[in-house]
């Protein structure tokens, strides 16, 4: 007999309602979310839940590695003796090169984080380290450099101007997708900034198609719109920003003039979109993760747009990007434990402002050089939870530094590339698999539910945590008990138990939600040096003569400061004019999430996987055509492709999509070619060539 059971997806981070069809103790179809608050239907990659959850590559059964190391040869062992190997070399390696030696890193999913920081913690390494080193937390540390805290979030319900920047979401997050028809529906707004001429862009007022990687002088230019004509607020600006009189002087020469020659975006939209973005009241802006960031000026980028919240005093106000105060925020364990700060933590060297705006983990981006340098000391161990060495500039080398550990593990759903060097592979469980506490950011806790049975002898992340520490005699008095006392635990902040929220698959509001509420920084001064907004930050300031940061949100154009360790030798002049394409990789396409669903026939086959996006006239150009089998060619090397001639594209820039096994763009992205505060690679702005197959 059939039965229904509701659930929340997690194959990406959107968290989409999802109805599941269960047939003795399996999944044999899914639909969307037909209850609950959130319910907007599933994306293509919800859709094809069941080739995740039963792959062929499900890792099922704990592995030990039986040939050489990169062989990708293992044979299945029990749990017991997994955990036996596991507490003997990594306690093995704290012993002879100390606890620093052995890196604790988590991949995706990320719901696990606070556990594994928790392990890292008890083992003694100030190595804990997250994917986020290159996704999302470049754009968590401008927010706390500019703010003195986390990202404030656009207040889409009563906004009467929305900006959208670098955000597509009608290929990444259906449920905003429908609330931005809604606010046009209501008269709303929306300016959307973003190279690509996607379906939000159609949906918008106003299109700001910027050249990538020039983020900065665009929202610098929108400044100089607003401060000249005299449309910023002076109340909010008086008393809440420090810093406004450089950076007033600093936006004085991004004219729309200039900003046109640097970006490619009209001066006439420039002005425009100023204009309404600061009358058109309350406004507020939405961002995304990662693409601005990922650029070798992309942290100052981003101050450079948020520097607009503060001078319009759209921040924290209804509307606008907003702190909302609720009971259950945050459930996320990472406000109740710290990321030891002794010894010296790998990264901190070189991206000292990442430790001073601490986000509890360590920069990892290096993670090659410091294995193969063995400096500022020995890695020997890594203990990792969905490892993708795809994530990093240049993977190859770090698939071949991780070859040099003396142990490493790593736990997965499936049998990934990135564990080919690896000495043990544990199979962990899908969200279908496991009970998991969610906090959805608007004061209700959820308990996600398992609605099937694990996969062979898949286990719960959190609890091979627990029982890995209680094997290498390691003590946490969150971890210390069952897995349902650890839910309990993080849910202390919301009054619920788990006892409570069993049966209520939409959730329950905590007992001590109440109102949301705004204008904090009426009470409570911002977590910067000076306790007000910082448009020229303290912190950088520190850094100014040892590292050269800027204080300001300074523009530096990425096609002028190539390192010179990435222009091998060449002039800039004829290294560009050898690669005159900008390549940006990563751009979204709505079926791929990193490596992950390649793996899944349905996706795969939607298109062939290979596909290099370009305008038409730079395919014309090079006597490209629609299907031509091409190379990209870049100073790192060359992969091979398929042309999708797409006039959606900017014109000189080719955009190609991450994580594909048979053609890894990340390979043509230099190691060096990174943010020099933030650490994160160009990933949306390296040079290349494209040359089609005589």
């Amino acid at each position: 007999m059939q039965e229904i059971k509701r659930t929340i997806c997690d194959i990406c981070a959107s968290r989409c309602p999802m109805d599941c069809y269960i047939e003795d103790g399996r999944i044999v179809s899914v639909e969307p979310g037909q209850k609950g608050s959130g319910a907007s239907g599933l994306c293509s990659k919800g859709a094809a839940a069941l080739q995740y959850v039963y792959n062929k590559e499900r890792l099922r059964y704990p592995m030990v590695r039986t040939g050489e190391k990169g062989s990708g040869r293992f044979e299945r062992i029990t749990w017991d003796e997994a955990y036996d190997l596991m507490a003997e070399k990594l306690l093995r390696i704290r012993e002879n090169h100390g606890p620093e030696s052995v890196v604790f890193y988590a991949g995706y999913p990320k719901w696990y984080r606070p556990a594994l920081l928790r392990f890292a913690n008890a083992f003694g390494s100030p190595n804990f380290c997250t994917e986020s080193s290159t996704c999302f937390q470049a754009f968590a540390l401008s927010w706390a450099l500019t703010f003195g805290g986390r990202p404030a979030m656009p207040d889409l319900k009563n906004c009467r101007t929305l900006m959208l920047w670098s955000r597509n979401l009608f290929h990444s997050d259906v449920g905003a997708g429908v609330m931005l028809r809604k606010l046009r529906e209501r008269g709303g707004k929306v300016i959307d900034v973003d190279p690509a001429n996607t379906v939000t862009a159609y949906e918008s007022d106003i299109h700001l198609d910027p050249l990538p990687g020039t983020d900065g002088a665009l929202a610098l230019g929108m400044a100089n719109v607003i401060l000249s004509e005299g449309l910023w607020d002076r109340e909010f600006v008086e008393k809440y920003v420090s810093g406004f009189g450089e950076f007033r002087a600093y936006a004085a020469s991004f004219t729309p003039e200039r900003v046109e020659q640097i970006t490619g975006v009209k001066k006439e939209l420039v002005v425009e979109a100023a204009r309404i973005y600061a009358l058109n009241k309350p406004s507020a802006i939405m961002f995304s993760a990662s693409p601005v960031v990922h650029n070798i000026n992309g942290l100052q980028n981003y101050r450079a747009v948020e520097a607009l919240i503060a001078i319009t005093g759209n921040y924290d106000v209804p509307g606008g990007n907003c702190l909302r105060a609720r009971a259950s925020a945050p459930l996320n364990e990472f406000g109740r434990v710290l990321r030891l700060t002794e010894p010296e933590a790998i990264g901190q060297r070189e991206f000292p402002a990442w430790f001073d705006c601490p986000c509890q983990e360590a920069q990892c981006t290096r993670l090659a050089q410091y294995i193969q340098s063995e400096e500022p000391y020995p890695i020997k161990g890594l203990f990792a939870m969905g490892m993708n060495h795809r994530m990093w500039p240049k993977p190859s080398h770090l698939e071949r530094a991780l070859g040099k550990l003396d142990f490493y593990v790593d736990s997965d759903l499936f049998i990934t590339d990135s564990m080919k060097t690896a000495d043990l592979i544990l199979p962990a469980q899908s969200f279908f698999e496991h009970d998991e506490i969610i906090d959805p950011m608007d004061g209700r806790v959820i308990l996600r539910e398992a609605v099937i049975p694990p996969e062979g002898e898949a286990e719960n992340d959190i609890v091979m945590i627990q029982r890995l520490m209680q094997r290498m005699g390691l003590s946490d008095p969150v971890l210390s008990g069952s897995y349902e006392d650890y839910m309990n635990q993080i849910l202390l902040p919301s009054g619920l138990q788990v006892s409570d929220l069993r049966g209520h698959p939409e959730g329950l509001y905590s007992e001590e939600t109440g109102s949301p509420e705004y204008r904090s920084f009426e009470k409570t001064p911002f977590n910067t040096p000076s306790g007000k907004i910082e448009l020229a930050s303290e912190v950088l300031k520190r850094y100014e003569k040892s590292h050269g940061y800027h204080a300001l949100p300074v523009y530096q154009d990425f096609r002028e400061h190539i390192p010179e360790a990435c222009l091998l030798g060449k002039e800039r002049e004829a290294f560009l004019a050898e690669y005159p394409l900008i390549l940006n990789a990563g751009s979204r396409r709505p079926q791929f999430f990193h490596s992950r669903t390649y793996r899944m026939a349905w996706l795969r086959n939607l298109e062939e996987a290979a596909l290099l996006e370009m305008h038409p006239s730079d395919a014309e150009a090079r006597e490209i055509h629609d299907g031509d089998p091409v190379q990209v060619v870049s100073s790192c090397g060359s992969i091979s492709a398929v042309a999708e001639l797409n006039p959606s594209c900017h014109p000189g820039v080719v955009r190609f999509y991450h994580g594909n096994p048979q053609a890894d763009v990340n390979e043509l992205i230099p190691e060096e070619y990174l943010d020099p505060v933030s650490g994160f690679p160009g990933f949306k702005s390296w040079f290349c060539e494209v040359k089609r197959y005589a």
